[in-house]
């Protein structure tokens, strides 16, 4: 019988080796405080300190400008912001950890103070009756935008660019953040996609941006 515990033994997760089967979950840290939304040497710091889990999933990180909705949180879609979290990853990888980006979308958990006051976008012209967390608090959601096919399209488009940008700032994949009330989930709900278009209505209608890339037939992987 081992004296090893489970969770501390190598794990294989296809092409990517783990150290170990404990995963860093994503926590949202607020610590982009600049224009730019950049990663900064505290996240190299902060991500390079956690290296001994077998796998780190990052934060949340921005896949556009109409992405956001949580203060002070890094993006993914310029070159700047590759180039800096370039240095997370490699510092990652220098102390033997693997890290994927987690890729983010707010959706109508937005607010207009991150548009110039304009509404966020979502699927459908429905309020979550949220808190959003904008640089000055926590303030309550307004009724979103309904998404026209075309900035569905782009939408889509992003999550590719942002992958692809991942893999080039040296991350080892990525995960889409799909879950709570944000821009994925939001689609996949029928209380907040009241759609009559093809990405509204049924289960196979309402998943459809993301499993055939909003039309395309491009999965985003």
């Amino acid at each position: 019988m081992s004296s090893t515990q489970s969770l501390l033994l190598p794990y294989q997760m296809r092409d990517v080796s783990l150290a170990n089967r404990v995963v860093m979950a994503p926590l949202t840290r607020s610590r982009a405080r600049n224009r730019d939304l950049l990663p900064t040497d505290l996240h190299v710091e902060y991500y390079a300190q956690r290296a001994s889990a077998g796998l780190i999933i990052s934060e949340g990180v921005w896949i556009s400008r109409d992405a956001v909705g949580w203060h002070d949180v890094p993006g993914l879609f310029t070159d700047e912001q590759v180039a800096h979290w370039k240095q997370v990853t490699d510092a990652v990888h220098l102390a033997g950890g693997v890290i994927f980006a987690q890729l983010w979308h707010t959706g109508s958990a937005s607010h207009p103070d991150f548009f110039d006051g304009r509404p966020p976008l979502a699927p459908s012209a429905v309020n979550p009756g949220l808190l959003a967390p904008t640089s000055a608090g926590r303030k309550p959601t307004v009724e979103p935008r309904a998404m026209s096919a075309d900035d569905l399209r782009q939408t889509v488009a992003d999550y590719a660019t942002a992958a692809r940008n991942a893999m080039a700032a040296g991350f080892d994949g990525v995960q889409l953040q799909a879950g709570f009330n944000y821009l994925i989930s939001q689609f996949l709900n029928p209380r907040t996609n009241l759609r009559t278009d093809h990405y509204g209505g049924s289960i196979e209608n309402r998943g459809a941006p993301w499993e055939r890339g909003a039309g395309r037939g491009k999965q985003i992987k």
